[in-house]
């Protein structure tokens, strides 16, 4: 072996030693996503704590606070995962259409089909709102981040001057991400029709916001 390769060896198995490290630390990390994300779904985020997310990703608790700080770093993570698949799936979804309106209900109706496939997920990510008010940083929960994507898409509109420019458009994306999330669980608990309900709601946001055309004189 020349001095060449035996100078190098070394640095290459160090390499590789850290890639290993890197790719196991990443795997521990998703394992206990995984669980605090089951645990946060199954029984909530007051009920869960860092110990059990342990013992069902079959670590030590010890291993839990290598990856997060605590409780709420956990479930941070859980609900920024969640909206970034959503996320995802919402912007590609609204991205097949330039109408307002039809863009918000293929939205919704992207929403809704997450919704299914993930059961419970959303509602863990929403309903501890309060938790997520006082003790997450502002524009971390998920609510956050569909307002924040619908007040871009607002701002956009309202430059183009197709949607009404007299209000603020992030006061109303939050507004109408609070709004959509009462107008979907009233409409769930009364049993009405998934294409009925998001026309519904859709007609009524747009007729708020959508500037009408003039008609030539």
């Amino acid at each position: 072996m020349n001095n060449y390769h035996r100078m190098a060896q070394p640095a290459a198995q160090s390499t590789s030693t850290g890639t290993r490290r890197e790719r196991r630390k990443a795997e521990t990390r998703a394992r206990l996503l995984a669980a605090a994300r089951t645990l946060f779904v199954e029984r909530g985020y007051h009920a869960t704590r860092p110990q059990d997310i342990a013992e069902a990703a079959d670590l030590a608790t010890g291993t839990f606070y290598v990856h997060f700080a605590d409780k709420r770093e956990a479930f941070q993570a859980f609900s920024e995962k969640a909206a970034q698949e959503l996320m995802e799936r919402v912007r590609a979804a609204g991205a097949e259409s330039a109408d307002f309106e039809q863009r918000l209900y293929l939205s919704l109706e992207a929403l809704m089909a997450y919704a299914d496939e993930n059961p419970g997920t959303l509602p863990a990510a929403f309903t501890d709102s309060a938790v997520i008010a006082a003790e997450l940083p502002q524009g971390a929960s998920l609510q956050d981040q569909l307002a924040d994507s619908l007040g871009q898409g607002l701002r956009q509109g309202m430059e183009r001057g197709a949607l009404r420019a007299d209000a603020d458009p992030d006061v109303i994306a939050h507004g109408i991400v609070g709004f959509v999330t009462q107008a979907l669980r009233c409409g769930g608990k009364r049993k009405r029709a998934r294409s009925d309900l998001l026309g519904e709601i859709t007609r009524f946001v747009s007729r708020a916001l959508v500037l009408e055309e003039e008609e030539p004189s």
